[in-house]
């Protein structure tokens, strides 16, 4: 009589121990990724207003069109929840006199990414996402034409102020002919202005630069600092460029305050005299070489 054999620790069916295992493994992957991806979105989350505060200061997004490049400045953190907060800043055209407050900054935390919704002035939105190479990047859509898009770098104030002085809007661009004007406001009792006039002004005209006399210079002097400047200070010539920049939200602050006028447009303007190094003066010269350059046409 023939043994009985069991033959079921024999059975084998092809390739089941294989996907078992590869199933195995996978669910193993599964597991350990969702665990990863957990810990990365605690820790994201966790980090979330530290990163945030990192993400304060100046970001400029460059372009060969002055019109498409963008700044953005984040100054503070306005409230923050786990996953959300809001922020106050500035943006708009990077090359503009002046940058309009943001109508809204809205942040969210995406898995590990931070996304910001931006709302200009003028209701124009971008959003923009943290990148990893620490640059935030987003599409700016445009009426009637494609979105462009745009690569926000951190930058110190200086290089925005080069971009701009070189890069200016269209309507600022010095031609054939054009008249530059700079406009000084100081103080009699301001000790800035006394070491800018210094530096600059020999008998009530610029010196120094070959550029200078490509220009004209107008002085407005007040009686002290504590003074604010008032549109009345300024030549009778001068007052419809002052009343246009006070409808666009941008008025003489302090002193020593520098304006530079291409054809009575305002192309740029600043507070003191660090200011004047790395944006009048370099505008100045841009529109002085852009002159030149129509002339020669």
């Amino acid at each position: 009589m023939a043994a009985d054999i069991d033959t079921r620790s024999r059975l084998r069916w092809p390739g089941r121990e294989a996907r078992g295992g590869a199933l195995a493994r996978t669910a193993r992957a599964l597991l350990f990724a969702a665990l990863a991806a957990g810990a990365a979105g605690a820790h994201a989350e966790k980090n979330f207003e530290q990163r945030l505060n990192a993400l304060l200061g100046h970001w400029l997004a460059q372009s060969k069109d002055a019109t498409q490049a963008r700044v953005l400045r984040l100054t503070n953190v306005v409230f923050v929840e786990p996953r959300t907060a809001v922020l106050a800043g500035l943006y708009g055209p990077a090359s503009a006199p002046a940058w309009p407050e943001a109508r809204d900054i809205s942040v969210r935390l995406e898995g590990t990414n931070i996304v910001l919704d931006v709302v200009a002035a003028d209701q124009g939105r971008i959003t923009l996402t943290t990148q990893a190479d620490g640059s935030l990047q987003g599409a700016m859509p445009r009426a009637g034409a494609a979105a462009v898009t745009l690569r926000f770098a951190r930058v110190p104030l200086s290089e925005i102020h080069r971009y701009a002085a070189e890069n200016p809007l269209p309507e600022a661009r010095a031609g054939r002919n054009a008249r530059i004007e700079l406009v000084y406001v100081g103080a009699l009792d301001c000790s800035l202005c006394l070491r800018w006039e210094g530096t600059y002004l020999g008998q009530g005209k610029l010196g120094g630069s070959a550029d200078w006399k490509h220009l004209r210079f107008t002085e407005v002097k007040l009686p002290t600092l504590k003074n604010a400047f008032r549109v009345e200070d300024a030549p009778a010539r001068l007052q419809p460029v002052f009343h246009e920049m006070g409808a666009n939200g941008i008025r003489i602050q302090g002193v020593p305050s520098f304006v530079l006028l291409v054809n009575d447009t305002l192309r740029a303007h600043a507070l003191g005299p660090a200011s004047f190094e790395t944006l009048i003066h370099a505008a100045l010269r841009s529109a002085v070489r852009e002159k030149l350059a129509a002339e020669r046409l």
